[in-house]
């Protein structure tokens, strides 16, 4: 039995991509043989939603024990910096930095051990505002589930982040472009990832919404599951976005957003090949499975150290 524990703190049952991301470490590390779980702080009825070993809030913490907190759990991460144990930041988003520090001071100060991101473009921002502890890269992994299918003329679209533009912009392409007024939109919301992963292998054009982004997971998807990927970046998907796998937008540029769209529906319909859709799935194979164990794995043992064996099972 392992000495001591890696924990993934939870304040609520996972419900968006970013708890899956956690929970897809806590899986990976058990794979490898450590001793992950989620350290569960939320409300009762949520604990039995975990398929990944769990305890409740309360279980003692012993000073090798290793804390791993989201970025923006400022109650939690108060909570901890006085506590004995060794504290891991798992920053999945620069953007949400602050809902969790007061100021730069108050983050630079903080005594973390190392510091985890899933993109360069986020350790770049946290370096930026002049973090000096350790920062590892691990980048998520898109499952192999997201794959391409017989497509149809639909666009797919993920409105959530982006709630009013996402109904200004449907309405405005079909507008702008009657002639394909009639193509499906089919709204992400409210979806398993599989299932989501279902639609989108079935459209061949996806509309990308993400908003305040480290990584922007959602666009990878879509270039696994062979759609052709028009929209924005997210700012962080500028690490990967070029213009040979996808048709990038300026934030807020809606004539050249429709423009793009009806470009790529006409493109479908031609039957001609389209490029970016090879470009777009060779871009999406650079965060495998095999990449994600390994940078998880090297993170791992850099915070570990020779003290590795006290969290082996």
């Amino acid at each position: 039995m392992a000495k001591h524990s890696i924990y993934y703190v939870f304040t609520l049952p996972p419900v968006s991509g970013g708890h899956f991301v956690s929970l897809e470490h806590i899986a990976a590390l058990n794979a490898m043989g450590f001793n992950a779980k989620v350290y569960y702080v939320g409300p009762p009825d949520g604990f039995a939603k975990f398929t990944v070993p769990a305890v409740r809030a309360g279980a003692p913490l012993a000073a090798d024990d290793i804390i791993v907190v989201g970025e923006d759990h400022k109650p939690l991460l108060q909570q901890l910096k006085s506590m004995s144990c060794i504290r891991v930041l798992h920053n999945q988003n620069p953007y949400y930095t602050f809902a969790g520090f007061d100021s730069a001071a108050d983050l630079i100060s903080y005594p973390l051990a190392h510091v985890i991101v899933p993109s360069t473009f986020c350790a770049d921002r946290l370096k930026a505002i002049g973090m000096t502890q350790p920062i590892s890269r691990v980048r998520p992994a898109v499952p192999d589930y997201f794959a391409p299918a017989e497509k149809r003329l639909q666009i797919a679209f993920s409105p959530r982040k982006r709630m009013i533009e996402a109904l200004f912009l449907k309405g405005y392409f079909q507008a702008r472009a009657p002639e394909y007024a009639h193509v499906p939109w089919v709204a992400l919301n409210n979806m398993t990832r599989t299932d989501c992963a279902g639609a989108m292998a079935q459209v061949c054009v996806y509309a990308a919404l993400p908003h305040l982004e480290s990584l922007g997971l959602m666009n990878l998807e879509a270039m696994a599951s062979g759609c052709h990927v028009v929209g924005y970046t997210g700012h962080g998907g500028a690490e990967y976005a070029t213009p040979a796998n996808g048709d990038w937008i300026a934030d807020g540029d809606h004539d050249a957003f429709v423009g793009k769209l009806r470009d790529a529906c006409k493109l479908y319909e031609s039957k001609q090949p389209n490029p970016k859709i090879a470009a777009g799935r060779a871009t999406a194979a650079q965060f495998s499975q095999a990449v994600f164990e390994n940078e998880l794995r090297e993170t791992w043992l850099a915070i570990m150290g020779d003290r590795a064996e006290l969290y082996r099972n």
